[in-house]
Formats: structure tokens, C-alpha cells, sequence
């Protein structure tokens, strides 16, 4: 004879788990994201302009590492190895250093970039390798603030 009412629980989590009542029902919880843990108050994390410019150094100094495959390096490249680096010299995880040792950290990822091969053919050309704080936070704000600008003053002339 077949139970009817059984509950059967299969998953190690019961976040996660399916549930199974009877023959017909069947109950699946699906797992929550984790409420992302924001930065301590004081550090590169917490401020966004600083914790973003630091992630567009990190994402050039890959870039420039890419390109030096082009120009014959041949050593292996493990993108990990920049926040080891910066882990080891700064006594901290990347987005946890201290908002004062920012000028420091950015100079430090400046000479890494600087030191690639595609970054010292750009030097010799005159060509940029990377954008400064000022222009980086100007050109990510004020874009944003003339999408905004430029929607309220479509709004208003049809408005008008």
C-alpha cells in the first residue's frame, strides 16, 4: 500500500531543497542570494569612485598583460596574481585598503601597466596607458548626469 501523506526532503540545505508531498505536490525552494557584504567604512571599497577607478587599473594592467603576448612574452599569465601582489605589499585585500593609501595604491597599479611591454611602446609613442582619477570620475559621472539632464529636457519640451 502506497503512504499518501508522505514528506520526502531531498538536498542537504533546506534552502535548496525540493519537497515532495504525496504523489502530486511538489515544493521547490530555491536558495536566496546572499546579501552582498558591503566594504567597512574608511576603505578603497566603500567609496565607489575610488573602488571602481581601482577596477579599471586592474582590468588595464590585464589588458596590457594580453597585449604583451603579442610582442613575444611567453610566460604564463594568472589574472590572480596583481591582487596577490598588491595583498602582499599592502597588508590588505585589494578593496579593503585604507581610502589614505589610495594616491599609493594607484601609483603602485600606474608602474605595474607602465612596466608591460605595451606599456612602455605607448610611452615611447606618447600614447596614454590609462586614464587619471579626475577624468576617469569625470567621464563616468558626467555621462551619466547628461543622460539624466538630456532626459528631463526631452520631458520638458514635450511637456511644453
Amino acid at each position: 500500500m502506497k503512504t499518501k501523506n508522505a514528506l520526502n526532503v531531498s538536498g542537504g540545505n533546506p534552502a535548496g531543497a525540493e519537497i515532495h508531498v504525496g504523489d502530486r505536490i511538489s515544493v521547490r525552494v530555491s536558495k536566496s542570494g546572499k546579501p552582498s557584504a558591503s566594504y567597512p567604512e574608511g576603505c578603497i571599497g566603500a567609496n565607489l569612485a575610488k573602488r571602481n577607478y581601482v577596477k579599471y587599473l586592474v582590468e588595464r594592467y590585464n589588458h596590457h598583460r594580453e597585449a604583451d603576448a603579442r610582442f613575444g612574452r611567453n610566460d604564463r599569465f594568472h589574472y590572480a596574481v596583481l591582487f596577490k601582489n598588491i595583498e602582499s605589499k599592502f597588508k590588505a585585500p585589494t578593496y579593503f585598503i585604507p581610502e589614505a593609501r589610495f594616491a599609493e595604491l594607484v601609483d603602485f597599479l600606474h608602474q605595474r601597466i607602465d612596466n608591460t611591454i605595451l606599456g612602455r611602446v605607448n610611452g615611447k609613442r606618447s600614447l596614454p596607458n590609462y586614464e587619471s582619477f579626475d577624468e576617469h570620475v569625470m567621464q563616468h559621472t558626467g555621462s551619466a548626469a547628461n543622460v539624466i539632464g538630456g532626459a528631463a529636457v526631452g520631458q520638458a519640451a514635450t511637456a511644453g
